[in-house]
């Protein structure tokens, strides 16, 4: 299975906050990556499939951050992330990749982590495919 492209820093947009949370970026951030809480310093950092420590739950960026400002992390939510599900399907499953912060649409990381779905948001004629974001789901959510 295959990374998604990067989102663009403009196309970053929540639709429907249900659970978040702000903490200072341990290092540079870019909105609309998947990131994780480290534990040890209570920092937000890029979360990656590589390790069960680097695939701990967490959530996407809503907004770019330099190390040490405070980035908001959407954990429970739909988010609009541009472009990057248009060759998905609805009620695709998003998983972690092994590359830093990034999405796959499928277990491409070595650490399964399941991270939304793929789901419908109508504001014009046709939907866009937005990321409904499941950050506290066990596996048991995945299909």
């Amino acid at each position: 299975m295959a990374n998604f492209d990067a989102p663009t820093i403009g196309d970053v947009a929540v639709v429907e906050s249900i659970i978040q949370y702000t903490a200072p970026a341990e290092e540079a951030i870019v909105g609309g990556r998947y990131v994780r809480l480290n534990t040890t310093s209570g920092t937000v950092e890029y979360g990656k499939g590589t390790n069960a420590a680097e695939a701990r739950r967490g959530g996407i960026a809503i907004k770019s951050a330099a190390a040490g400002e405070a980035v908001t992390v959407l954990v429970l939510g739909t988010i609009d992330l541009g472009d990057i599900f248009s060759a998905a399907a609805y009620d695709s499953s998003v998983f972690l990749s092994d590359t830093d912060g990034r999405l796959a649409n499928g277990d491409d990381g070595t650490v399964m982590r399941y991270v939304g779905k793929v789901v419908p948001g109508w504001g014009a004629t046709t939907a866009d495919k937005l990321l409904f974001v499941n950050g506290v789901a066990g596996l048991e959510t995945a299909v």
